[in-house]
C-alpha cells in the first residue's frame, strides 16, 4: 500500500483519536489522545494505569498503539517494547481537549507538535498548573489559518473550525497519492458557526479522495437539545433574574464561548461571574490571543479563593500562579453574604466548597455540560444532583453540544464531497452510510486504509 491513514483510537468510540498517515518516508501522527471510555473493563477511579509502567499497562489492554519510534524512553522502560529514536515526524494536533492530546506525554519529545496559536497559550497556562499540560516538554510548531507547512512529503493547509474550545482546526493533508481531509470536532451552531463553513469550502476545493470525518451525535436518535449559545445566554439570563439565591455551574473551563455567555448573562441579570484561579489563570493567558475577545479576571469576572487551611486564606499557603488572585479575590463568606449577587463557576471536584458556602436553599444549579453519554457519566451526573439535592437547590440542563448533530455531519460530509469518507469519533460509524453517496469504510483499529 502507498500512502495509508491507520486508525488506532477514535474507532467505534467517541474521543481517542490516534490516526497515524504514512506517505514514503514520512509519518504523522493526527492527534493523540485519550477515549473517554478507554479501559473502563480494567481500570476505574481507584484502579489506574501505573506511572512508573509509563506506557505498560496501556499496551496490555491493548490501549495504546505499539508503534516503533513513537514513544519515550521513559515510557517504555519498564516494557516490552524497545525505544528507538523517532520514526514519527511530528504529531498534527486539532485542538487541546484530552481526548485529543491526553497521551501525548508518553511520546518522544524529540517529536514536534504542530498546533494552532491559541492552543500554544493554553499549553503555556496549563503546563505550571496543577495536571499539568501533556505537550509539555515538546517543541511546539504554531499555525493559524491561511498558513501551510510541510513535514517530509506531505504538506498541511490548517482551517479553523467552530468547537467548544477555542483554537479548533480541520486539515487539508496533501500526500504524494492526492488530497485528504480530517475533520477534528466541529459544530455550526456556535458564535463561529462560519467558521465551519469556510473549512466545508476550502476542503471541497480540495477535491479529497479521502475524508476522516467525526460523528459524536451521529446516531437514529439525539435526545440532546438543539441549542446555541445565543439561547445559552437567554435562557441563563432568565434564570437568574427570577432566582433570588445563589446559582452555581459547572462546565470544562477551558470553554471559553461558555464562559463568555454566562458573563453576557450576568451582565444583563445584575450578578458577577465568579470563575476558579485555575480557570483565571487561562483567562489571563488567552488575553495575548489578538484573534480573541475574552472576558478579563479582576475586570469582568471575579475570581474564586479557596481557603487552604482552617479559616487560613495565608498567601504563604498558595502557590506562585495562584497568588496574583488574591487581592480582590471572592470568599466563600463573600459569596455567602451576597448570594444573589453571583454566578459561580466550581469544576466538580470543587463542590465541597458549597459546605464552607452554606448556600440557603431554594438557589440554582446549572449542568452546562453535555448529558451523559456512559455509565461513568452517569454516575459522575448522578453524584452532582446529590449535591444539588443536599442543599436545595433547583437542578436545570442548559448547554450548546461541543459536537454537531446528525444532519449537520450529514451536510458537512456532503459538502466536502470526498471519493470515501471513514468515520471516527462516534459510537454509530455504520450510520455515514445512510448519509451520503460517497463510499464509507468503516476504519478497524490498526487496520491501513489506502488514501490513493
Amino acid at each position: 500500500m502507498g500512502v495509508s491513514v491507520t486508525c488506532y483510537g477514535g474507532v467505534g468510540q467517541i474521543g481517542g483519536n490516534k490516526i497515524l498517515l504514512r506517505d514514503r518516508d514520512t509519518a504523522v501522527m493526527l492527534d493523540f489522545g485519550a477515549g473517554f471510555s478507554d479501559g473502563s473493563d480494567y481500570f476505574a477511579q481507584y484502579v489506574i494505569p501505573r506511572r512508573v509502567n509509563g506506557a505498560g499497562d496501556f499496551f496490555e489492554f491493548g490501549l495504546l498503539p505499539e508503534i516503533a519510534g513513537l514513544y519515550s524512553e521513559d515510557a517504555l522502560q519498564n516494557t516490552h517494547v524497545k525505544y528507538e529514536p523517532p520514526l514519527v515526524d511530528a504529531i498534527i494536533l486539532s485542538h487541546y481537549h484530552f481526548d485529543h492530546t491526553g497521551r501525548i506525554g508518553l511520546t518522544d519529545a524529540q517529536i514536534p507538535v504542530y498546533c494552532g496559536e491559541t492552543t500554544a497559550l493554553m499549553h503555556e497556562a496549563c503546563q505550571n498548573l496543577p495536571g499539568g499540560s501533556p505537550l509539555k516538554g515538546h517543541r511546539l510548531e504554531t499555525f493559524r489559518t491561511g498558513d501551510r507547512f510541510r513535514v517530509g512529503s506531505i504538506e498541511v493547509q490548517p482551517v479553523h473550525v467552530d468547537h467548544s474550545i477555542p483554537g479548533t482546526y480541520g486539515f487539508i493533508i496533501f500526500t504524494s497519492e492526492g488530497p485528504m481531509v480530517y475533520t477534528g470536532d466541529f459544530r455550526f451552531h456556535g458564535p463561529k458557526g462560519s467558521m465551519t463553513r469556510d473549512f466545508i469550502e476550502a476542503a471541497a476545493g480540495a477535491r479529497p479522495n479521502v475524508l476522516i470525518s467525526e460523528g459524536t451525535r451521529v446516531g437514529q436518535r439525539d435526545p440532546r437539545r438543539e441549542m446555541g449559545e445565543k439561547e445559552v445566554v437567554s435562557e441563563t439570563q432568565a434564570l437568574l433574574a427570577k432566582n433570588e439565591g445563589l446559582v452555581f455551574s459547572s462546565f470544562r473551563g477551558n470553554d471559553i464561548d461558555r464562559v463568555s455567555s454566562f458573563f453576557r448573562a450576568c451582565e444583563v441579570a445584575g450578578r458577577r461571574l465568579v470563575v476558579s484561579m485555575k480557570v483565571a489563570a487561562l483567562l489571563v493567558k488567552l488575553q495575548d490571543d489578538k484573534n480573541l475577545r475574552v472576558p478579563k479576571p479582576g475586570k469582568d469576572v471575579s475570581v474564586y479563593v479557596r481557603r487552604k487551611k482552617k479559616g487560613s486564606y495565608d498567601d504563604g499557603d498558595y502557590f506562585r500562579w495562584e497568588k496574583p488572585f488574591l487581592d480582590g479575590g471572592v470568599s466563600a463568606a463573600d459569596i455567602k453574604k451576597d448570594q444573589k449577587g453571583y454566578l459561580l463557576h466550581l469544576d466538580e471536584a470543587q463542590l465541597p466548597e458549597l459546605i464552607d458556602i452554606r448556600p440557603d436553599a431554594g438557589g440554582a444549579y446549572i449542568h452546562a455540560s453535555t448529558e451523559a453519554f456512559n455509565e461513568e457519566g452517569e454516575r459522575d451526573e448522578e453524584l452532582v444532583k446529590n449535591w444539588v439535592e443536599h442543599f436545595g437547590f433547583s437542578y436545570h440542563q442548559i448547554h450548546a453540544s461541543g459536537h454537531a448533530p446528525t444532519r449537520q455531519v450529514k451536510e458537512l460530509v456532503n459538502g466536502i464531497g470526498a471519493r470515501r469518507v471513514v468515520p471516527v469519533h462516534t459510537d454509530n460509524p455504520g450510520l455515514f452510510s445512510s448519509m451520503t453517496s460517497s463510499k464509507v469504510t468503516l476504519p478497524q483499529k490498526g487496520e491501513p486504509i489506502s488514501v490513493a
